[in-house]
């Protein structure tokens, strides 16, 4: 899945904590963000902001997942009178360079403050999962890959030689 967030589709927002395994779910999780500077990143235009070590306390609370009735939204996980602690910590802001490249485990709170600046702050980014016999992609995701339109695969069998038609040296 692709997903391409710029300023001019989301102009001076910003983007509240989030962990990309709410989006892109399997089991056992396995999402990881790619996230490219294509502009400097700073303090002012809304550079990513992480919470260390979130991925081994954050729970998974909610879900964006297809309606039962069409479209899509939030499930919740977790029953509203249950107290999830909120996760706490000073969160660390990364200011990039054109070209740098930011991995995002798929359970790091990760967020974006407001643009304040007259700059853009231009990013690409796009998540890869794990598929059979690795992980097993949910029913329920926002997103469903049909015949016409499969995800695409890095590989195509896991843990397979290839026979390139050099011989190797002995």
């Amino acid at each position: 899945m692709i997903l391409l967030t710029t300023n001019i589709v989301f102009p001076r927002r910003t983007f509240l904590d989030s962990y990309d395994t709410c989006a892109q779910y399997t089991d056992p999780p396995t999402a990881l963000g790619f996230w490219i500077a294509l502009e400097r990143c700073t303090p002012e235009n809304g550079a990513l902001s992480f919470l260390p070590g979130s991925h081994l306390t954050s729970p998974i609370t909610k879900r964006f997942v297809r309606l039962p009735g069409g479209g899509t939204g939030f499930e919740q996980l977790v029953p509203s009178q249950v107290q999830i602690p909120h996760q706490t910590g000073k969160y660390i802001l990364e200011a990039c360079n054109p070209g740098d490249l930011v991995l995002i485990h798929g359970s790091v709170l990760h967020k974006s403050e407001r643009n304040t600046s007259p700059h853009t702050r231009f990013a690409y980014t796009f998540h890869m999962i794990d598929s059979p016999p690795y992980a097993l992609y949910d029913n329920k995701n926002w997103l469903q890959p049909t015949l016409a339109m499969p995800f695409p695969h890095v590989l195509d069998t896991p843990n397979t030689v290839i026979d390139t038609g050099v011989a190797a040296e002995a």
